[in-house]
């Protein structure tokens, strides 16, 4: 059985006696990344079958999971239903599910309308999602009455605008409304997507953010705030986001009152905001400019020490930013701590294999990588790259359900390495946290502080993870938005 962690005041040390591996000649170091670009775009039949035995359950172990997730989904039905603006921003969604066209319709406008500097722009683009839904199937459905006054207003928006897109129109008087009434369409909508879209950022600063914070906290809760942003285009753009960063580290740290990474907050940085030029054809532009800048916030945050999560992006991405993550590693600045964290994503064939690497990484390098497991965000984007680019296969999986069982066998892969790695299990499947909580059990027995960590989305998975944090006693951590 492998060591359990110690718990101690500044939460960082290693399990007691573990010991860091530092073997592996230079050759095994690079077998290592060969075999992670080997698996890029494997068929799918061939890079799920050596999962397969690693996710596997046994009989008594998938009931006891089974048992685990059921009693999580009737807290959550049967628990107090949330109030005020989150509890109606719930009910919407609840109705308007994310597979459904409505749904997507929904988020669409919430991620982009509050973005889109002109009116006609915005009344182009409640025409295009709004006019063509199937708004009078919801009618009601809920048990809210805000839900279906949503419902009708969608209905009543969603005929009036149809008709300015269609070319058919019904008369001049639905022509006059139809025209007359997009600024009224326009601000309600807009209202009701900026209700929606503060259900998902937790304060537009990161005084807001830490301030908001402080109630879940409260009870157990630790968060890892994410500076919102796109890609750097330019130089003045990503000199930006560097001082967003220095500053949103500064106030973290400063809240966080050395409580260590485990137990205190922590920040999440997108590489490709601090460079304009991040992709493997400026690699050595890349390393000499971006490093220095990624150590400095490093090293920040060590000072403080608070966690520092490098964020997953597109797969073309993955390379360099392991190559960035590798001189983190080694640099003499940062050795000892266990704060400098990496985002994984089940949905890609290479994740299996990049922890293979990450566990060598902080073996040979005196760390314990702090790495968040997420099932995956780039998964349109990746699938259309493969088919613009002819490429001979995706270098993610195209069934949902290959994805679940890549998330449990790299759940295995990090927490059968618990010197090396402390797992951070980011889902919102009640089966999945179930399964996970199940599979620690049976490797390393009762859980100890200090072992992993379950996170979630703000706005989104608070009501299950109430009862993780409160009857199951294993720490939640919420990643936080900003801007």
């Amino acid at each position: 059985m492998n060591a359990r962690i110690d718990p101690t005041p500044a939460d960082t040390q290693l399990p007691k006696g573990a010991r860091f591996d530092a073997g592996g000649s230079k050759a095994e170091r690079s077998a290592l990344r060969e075999a992670i670009a080997r698996a890029t775009r494997l068929p799918e039949a061939q890079a799920l079958a050596p999962l397969l035995a690693l996710a596997r359950q046994s009989e008594a172990a998938a009931a006891r999971t089974d048992a685990l997730a059921r009693q999580l989904v009737s807290g959550l039905r049967e628990g107090p239903a949330q109030g005020g603006r989150a509890g109606r921003v719930q009910s919407l969604m609840q109705e308007y599910a994310l597979s459904s066209e409505e749904g997507v319709a929904l988020m669409c406008l919430a991620e982009a309308l509050l973005r889109i500097p002109d009116a006609a722009t915005r009344d182009a683009l409640i025409r295009d999602k709004i006019g063509r839904g199937d708004w009078q199937q919801h009618l009601g459905q809920s048990g809210s009455l805000f839900v279906n006054a949503a419902s009708w207003g969608l209905l009543l928006t969603g005929k009036l605008v149809a008709t300015h897109s269609e070319g058919q129109m019904l008369g001049a008087l639905t022509r006059l409304v139809g025209k007359g009434s997009e600024p009224l369409i326009r601000q309600g909508v807009q209202l009701a997507m900026q209700m929606l879209g503060e259900q998902f950022v937790t304060g537009e600063t990161i005084d807001e953010a830490l301030q908001r914070a402080r109630e879940l906290e409260a009870k157990g809760f630790r968060y890892s705030y994410d500076m919102l942003g796109e890609a750097a285009l330019t130089e003045a753009d990503a000199q930006r986001y560097l001082k967003a960063y220095e500053n949103a580290i500064h106030a973290i740290g400063r809240a966080a009152r050395g409580q260590g990474v485990y137990n205190g907050p922590g920040i999440s940085i997108k590489l490709s905001a601090l460079h304009p030029r991040y992709s493997r054809a400026q690699r050595s532009r890349v390393m000499a400019e971006l490093l220095p800048r990624v150590l400095q916030l490093t090293e920040l945050a060590r000072r403080y020490d608070i966690g520092l999560n490098i964020d997953a992006e597109e797969a073309d991405r993955l390379d360099l930013s392991l190559d960035l993550l590798q001189a983190l590693c080694e640099a003499p600045t940062l050795q000892g701590w266990h704060g400098i964290g990496f985002v994984i994503q089940a949905y890609g064939k290479r994740c299996p294999y990049v922890i293979d690497f990450l566990v060598d990484l902080a073996r040979r390098t005196g760390h314990r990588l702090m790495v968040r497991l997420v099932k995956g965000a780039y998964w349109d984007s990746e699938i259309k790259r493969a088919q613009l680019d002819g490429q001979s296969d995706y270098p993610v999986y195209t069934r949902k359900h290959h994805t679940d069982v890549s998330y449990l066998a790299c759940a295995q892969k990090l927490l059968a390495a618990p010197e090396a790695v402390y797992p951070q299990f980011a889902t919102h499947n009640a089966h999945t946290l179930a399964a996970v909580v199940q599979l620690a059990q049976d490797m390393h027995g009762d859980y100890v502080p200090g072992q992993y960590e379950f996170q979630c989305l703000h706005g989104m998975g608070e009501p299950l993870y109430r009862q993780v944090v409160g009857p199951l006693q294993r720490p939640c951590r919420i990643y936080a938005p900003v801007g």
